[in-house]
């Protein structure tokens, strides 16, 4: 059984927007190692501009 996928929301600047999306469009199904050593694939991501702010939406799972 595969497990669960999680979501995550994250406040960045608005002037870096473009390119963290951009980034983030580039690494969807990607794995990487996190500190603890476990590994996560990068679902899907997204930056959500809203007049002021920008929001950083992705999404992973834990796969080892």
């Amino acid at each position: 059984m595969l497990a669960h996928a999680w979501g995550v929301k994250e406040m960045v600047d608005p002037s870096q927007a473009a390119e963290i999306k951009k980034y983030m469009e580039s690494t969807a199904g990607s794995n990487i190692t996190l500190e603890d050593n476990r590994v996560a694939t990068l679902l899907k991501g997204d930056v959500k501009e809203k007049e002021t702010e920008a929001l950083l939406i992705y999404r992973y799972q834990l796969v080892g």
